[in-house]
């Protein structure tokens, strides 16, 4: 019937409501699994067979565990996992719409927007020589001074806000606050983790900032001496060739665009292809890939 709700959608509003009053409190939310199978309306018996026929079929999220944990966001793939035994695929999408749970395509454009912003950023800064040559001069050294350089014009928290307002504003998540914590959260995992790094995401800024210290005679120059994006081949192999390409080609290399008009929603989608593929959640030996694919994708946005 037109507007009815199915058992299992009645049953995640219960959860989502629960969550929704406890972040009201000001604390993270935290769900034990006794409290988790009441909102779930399943009896005591039905909530351990299913448990225990997940985990004997090999769950990969479900394990006996399940039926006396405590629930969080520290572990919240296992919390979807088991409310979708219970409710169905709707649990990914309702705890998606909440705000609780985001999904590695949405991890991944939320990674995009970051990277996007803080590109269009870098690209946009006029490098105060001036300032730099006196940051030089009172450190006496590039990388010191570099540091400083980045600290007091590239706000990586002011960048990671901005991100995450862009990417939650557009979405109507029925707990909003929780929502932007998540997103912040997984910009500062990703950062941990060196899937996001700092220093390729101001290459160009980097470049440009040593070649004035080589010029005052704070750096030498070297045969790789010129920091930016270092990007490697399908093989984990340097580009090679006379005269080297332009760091821009290379990246084009990388992320497959050879030959082809370069537009933004492509090179946004070619991103997130490849993203899907090396992802460290997905795959383990991706890590390398994955740095060298944000650095590409960082240095082409600029463009637009």
């Amino acid at each position: 019937m037109h507007g009815s709700q199915s058992p299992g959608s009645s049953r995640l509003d219960a959860v989502i409501e629960r969550i929704r009053g406890l972040e009201a409190t000001g604390r993270a939310w935290r769900l034990d699994a006794e409290e988790l199978r009441e909102l779930l309306g399943v009896e005591v018996g039905e909530f351990y067979r299913k448990i225990y026929a997940a985990d004997r079929a090999g769950h990969p999220l479900v394990s006996l565990a399940a039926a006396t944990e405590s629930f969080s966001q520290d572990n919240i793939w296992e919390f979807v996992a088991l409310a979708e035994l219970f409710c169905g695929d709707a649990a990914e999408r309702r705890f998606q719409e909440a705000g609780v749970f985001f999904t590695h395509p949405e991890q991944l454009e939320l990674m995009g927007t970051f990277i996007l912003n803080a590109s269009r950023t870098v690209r946009d800064h006029r490098l105060d020589s001036g300032e730099f040559s006196a940051m030089l001069a009172a450190f006496g050294s590039f990388e010191r001074a570099h540091r400083c350089y980045l600290d007091e014009h590239f706000n990586l928290e002011g960048l990671v806000d901005a991100a995450v307002e862009q990417y939650c504003s557009p979405r109507q998540f029925s707990i909003p606050a929780l929502a932007r914590r998540n997103a912040r959260a997984l910009l500062e995992y990703f950062f941990q983790k060196h899937v996001l790094e700092p220093r390729e995401l101001f290459a160009g800024t980097r470049a440009s900032l040593f070649d004035q210290a080589v010029r005052e005679g704070f750096a030498e120059p070297a045969a790789a001496g010129r920091p930016g994006p270092g990007f490697a081949g399908p093989g984990g192999t340097a580009f090679e060739g006379t005269p080297e390409p332009s760091p821009f080609e290379q990246a084009r290399r990388l992320m497959g665009l050879e030959g082809r008009p370069l537009t933004l929603p492509l090179l946004k989608s070619q991103y997130k292809r490849l993203m899907k593929r090396y992802h460290p959640d997905v795959n383990p030996a991706g890590l390398k890939r994955c740095q060298e694919i944000n650095a590409a994708f960082a240095l082409m946005v600029s463009a637009f």
